[in-house]
Formats: structure tokens, sequence, C-alpha cells
């Protein structure tokens, strides 16, 4: 069930380092007052109190620490279908005295994290990608953490290239283990803008009866020519949108709404040496069908 959950997001990554520094935001479902809820999956971790005590809340105006009180069950029933209740659980954490009002919450990282926060840069205008800026021969593959269940065993990450065809049109082409496959996204349905270091590519090719409202069919985010995000409505939103920049020892991250199969979460995109990483977590079917 996980694996179907983010078919709609293609993740990536080069050489992780062998200690982590950093672990998958966490995701906020509700606040009151000082008090977090913060998504934790269809289960508690494993002595959740010992191993997730501490939680650093990331919002708008910064950063707190808080600390674990409990977990709790959230549990909803569909009316008139006979089935059981869909079940979640959520660990209460509850600001520490004396820290600042941290705006609007963004996400919860595990531990205790010092540091700044800031919201994007401005985007440039949109403007219309120029069909020889993006065409390649080669294909690239986004930033993929290479464990499930990003991407499960023994089903390669696939790559993707803008490709001319022989009647001149240019169209995304994903390849995964060699297989080509045309993912019928037109370069002349995108328009482009750059924010910070990133340029975004957001394609309306003909609006799929899956993609809610006036959302983009695909969301594709690049540093330079080299794709990090690649994200298609799926029963859900295409999102690679830049939600907040942290500045921690000296080193900047990125928190990036990624819209994933019928769900969208936020994730931390970093440099790593010459490679970039993107980590997500994405929730369980319960919490989605909540």
């Amino acid at each position: 069930m996980r694996y179907a959950m983010v078919l709609g997001v293609t993740l990536a990554s080069l050489g992780a380092a062998a200690e982590e520094r950093w672990t998958a935001p966490y995701q906020i479902e509700a606040v009151s007052g000082r008090t977090a809820r913060v998504v934790l999956g269809e289960h508690a971790p494993e002595d959740v109190a010992s191993r997730l005590q501490v939680m650093t809340l990331v919002g708008t105006q910064g950063m707190a620490v808080a600390r674990f009180q409990r977990t709790e069950s959230v549990c909803t029933v569909e009316e008139d279908v006979d089935l059981p209740p869909v079940c979640h659980t959520v660990g209460v954490y509850t600001q520490a005295k004396g820290t600042p009002d941290i705006g609007e919450h963004i996400v919860a990282l595990a531990g205790t994290v010092t540091g700044t926060v800031s919201m994007p840069a401005p985007k440039t205008e949109r403007e219309r990608p120029v069909p020889g800026q993006w065409t390649s021969d080669a294909f690239e593959r986004p930033v993929d953490e290479g464990a499930d269940p990003f991407t499960p065993a023994g089903i390669p990450a696939p790559g993707y290239r803008w490709k001319t065809s022989p009647e001149g049109h240019v169209t995304l082409e994903s390849s995964r283990d060699g297989q080509s496959d045309d993912t019928r996204v037109p370069l002349d349905s995108c328009t482009q803008e750059r924010q910070g270091p990133f340029t975004r590519l957001e394609c309306f090719p003909g609006a799929p009866h899956i993609a809610p409202g006036d959302s983009p069919g695909a969301s594709l985010l690049y540093v330079d020519r080299r794709p990090l995000v690649v994200s298609f409505a799926d029963y859900g939103e295409a999102s690679t949108e830049l939600v907040a920049s942290l500045r921690v020892g000296g080193d900047t991250q990125y928190l990036v709404h990624v819209g994933l199969k019928g769900q969208a979460v936020t994730g931390l995109l970093f440099r790593e040496g010459n490679a970039w990483r993107l980590l997500l977590r994405p929730a369980d079917y319960p919490v989605i069908g909540c």
C-alpha cells in the first residue's frame, strides 16, 4: 500500500552519508495554542517516548523545541459505508516555556535543531520555456533515496528527458530499466519560473480528470538542468512548491511541498557535497483515508 501512495512523484539522491544528520520531517496535523499534534503514521514508532522525546517545531517565523506528552489514535468512520474505522496515530507535543511564537506551523523535525527560518525568495515572472534549453539525449534521474517506501527493492527509479519527436514536438519522456515511455506532457503546455537556486516547470497538458481544480498536470523542480523533483497530478495535486528555507550550522535546507499520489507532504531538500537529497515521510494510507 505504501508503494501505491508514492507513484505520483519520483524522488532521488546520490551518495547518502553513512551517518544521517537529517531525517525526514514529520507532518503536523493540528495546533492548539502551544500544543502540536504530529503525525507518526499508522502506528507510533517503537519506544516513541524515548526516541522522539523532543521535536523541533518549524513555523513561518522561527523554530521552537517541543516535548512529547502522549500518543493518541485518530479514527474516522465513513458515513453510509459498511467499513471499519480508519485510524492513524499522532504524537502530542507541547512547546517549551519561554520559546517564541513561531507563526504558522509547517513541519516537525526530530530532535533539537537550532537555526533560522526564512520565506523563499520571490519568484520571477512566468515565461515559456525554450526547447533548446531543456531537450536532452540523456535521461536524468531525480534525486532518489533508493529505499522503501520511495523505491521498493527491485524496481528501478525512472529517469526523465525532454525529447524532440520526428514531427518536431517536445514532450517529456521517461525511462525505467531501459524501457522508454512518453508521459504525454508537451513542453509547450509548460511555463517556467525561477526561485532562489531553482527553476520550476509547471505543465498543463489538458486537465486530467484526477487533477483538482486548475492545478497543473505536472510540476518539475530543477537546479540548472538537473531535475530534483518530478510530481504528477495523480489523484492529488502536482506540486514542487518551496515553502521555507532553514539556515542551520552555516548550511541551507529547503522545505518543499511535494505532491504525491493522493496526498501532498512537506519534505526536506538539501545539498550534500555534489549531491542533492530529498527526505520525505509519506503518510500511511490510514492518514490519507482521513
